[in-house]
């Protein structure tokens, strides 16, 4: 296991090797190759930016913007990658909160890049994300404490803000994820998320390179290709959206998952009926749980207790430590806390961050010191003086044979202070006053819908997070 504390190291130390590092598409480099080309970059920034600097991008991802990250982590720079997904006034905020010196942008996404600048004061030297050319040069001193990524946070509840990751807290989440995949020169690494976020590194890619095995990166999820890319793959990664996606294909029945040895899923709540449609296919798929702000990795399921994991997102990661606020010990219900190596230093421009991370996730611990995300604080409500989490309700509606999803919030209300509102994704037509009469029957008066709309799709986040804020825009609407 390496210990090397800095990413340009650890990428260096794989650098004399002639074998696959990345694939992208029809595209592929060596980790010889890949080493060369961070050190161009490095020289091109050099040139062109002064150390701290932000570098922005906006682009599907590509084997162009990992060389550029390690150029960055080089040069002493910050790579800040951009969501494509996100519109130009969104962008806009964006790079005026973190004054990136460069926004380089892929052949898709100019345009994006361009009418975002229009919108900004401060306005970045833009530029075609494409292979320097020029002399390589070598790195100097690295600060294993100095920021090499630059994260926004997804904003599904809320403006997105910057998580500056640093080199240790690359590192130490990687080392602590190891422990779980064990990853080596022989493995296969699918990595299905997109780049502009923070499991698109620090979940299984850069430990992947550490480790000099080789990583399958897909320029944009496709269901199907995916599949097709999990015919090489040993370890993948994706949120619970990617899998039903893949689950729901044509061609989930017939794909080759034999040589997957561990699937995790991560970014939302893994349903335990999607769990199931995996393992019935032979893919120990297992639940984690993390947040940009730690790195992102806090709980994983323990190897070989996959089938006793469903609804449940096991225990830390070692080196992460994690506490229920309020509760000294043993089973209960509190604000998840966390503490660590990988646990960052404060938002980007921000006061800096000492101590437990309050998460704002509620946790339930069960007596084996299991954990399992219920809801977060700011999602439950209080009707009629009595206490409700959404979580619950949502869970006695998903039971419903016809329900597929479901997300409840709270509105104010004149009588009660606050009800509750569902909103119902269903795969066959369903009586609305019927969802209620479900719950009335599983559920405390107080804790049962005021209204259940049923609706063909929930708003996400790209990354399949659901847009409570906009339902509860839309529930207030309704009324």
């Amino acid at each position: 296991m390496s210990h090397l504390s800095d990413l340009s190291g650890q990428l260096r130390h794989q650098g004399d090797s002639g074998r696959t590092a990345v694939r992208c598409g029809d595209e592929s480099v060596s980790y010889r190759e890949l080493d060369a080309h961070a050190d161009a970059w490095a020289a091109w920034l050099r040139e062109r930016t002064r150390p701290g600097d932000r570098v922005a991008t906006l682009c599907r991802s590509s084997i162009e913007q990992i060389a550029l990250l390690y150029g960055c982590a080089r040069a002493g720079r910050v790579l800040m990658p951009l969501s494509y997904r996100l519109r130009p006034p969104e962008l806009a905020a964006l790079v005026a909160d973190a004054t990136p010196a460069l926004l380089l942008h892929d052949a898709g996404h100019g345009d994006l890049a361009a009418d975002t600048l229009r919108r900004c004061a401060h306005r970045p030297v833009l530029s075609p994300l494409v292979q320097p050319r020029g002399a390589a040069e070598g790195s100097g001193d690295v600060d294993p404490e100095g920021t090499v990524l630059l994260i926004h946070t997804s904003g599904s509840s809320g403006r997105p803000r910057g998580v500056p990751l640093s080199h240790r807290m690359c590192v130490a989440t990687g080392e602590a994820l190891d422990g779980v995949a064990a990853l080596g020169p022989d493995d296969v690494v699918v990595q299905l998320l997109p780049q502009h976020h923070t499991g698109g590194w620090t979940v299984l890619p850069l430990l992947a390179l550490a480790r000099g095995a080789t990583l399958i990166v897909e320029p944009e999820f496709d269901a199907d290709r995916a599949l097709h890319r999990l015919a090489d793959a040993t370890v993948t990664m994706a949120v619970p959206t990617m899998y039903r996606m893949m689950a729901d294909s044509a061609s989930f029945g017939t794909a080759d998952l034999s040589s997957l040895r561990l699937a995790v899923c991560g970014g939302a709540a893994l349903p335990g009926q999607l769990a199931r449609i995996w393992w019935e296919r032979g893919v120990p798929l297992c639940q984690g749980y993390g947040l940009t702000e730690a790195g992102p990795n806090v709980l994983c399921v323990p190897p070989g207790s996959v089938e006793a994991s469903a609804g449940w997102t096991g225990v830390p990661y070692q080196g992460v430590e994690v506490a229920l606020a309020g509760v000294a010990a043993g089973p209960g219900t509190g604000e998840l806390l966390v503490r660590g190596p990988a646990v960052f230093g404060g938002y980007w421009g921000g006061p800096p961050h000492h101590g437990w991370l309050h998460t704002g996730d509620l946790a339930e611990r069960d007596e084996r010191g299991w954990y399992r995300i219920v809801g977060r604080l700011d999602d439950g409500y209080v009707s009629g003086g009595e206490n409700v989490t959404a979580a619950e309700v949502e869970r006695v509606l998903c039971t419903h044979p016809a329900v597929v999803d479901a997300t409840v919030v709270g509105i104010p209300d004149k009588r009660w202070g606050e009800v509750g509102v569902a909103f119902v994704v269903a795969r066959s037509t369903v009586d609305e006053e019927g969802l209620r009469a479900w719950c009335r029957e599983r559920l405390a008066g107080f804790k049962v819908p005021a209204r259940v709309s049923v609706v063909e799709s929930l708003p996400s986040t790209g990354l399949g997070k659901v847009r409570r804020d906009v339902l509860r825009e839309m529930a207030r609407e309704a009324r």
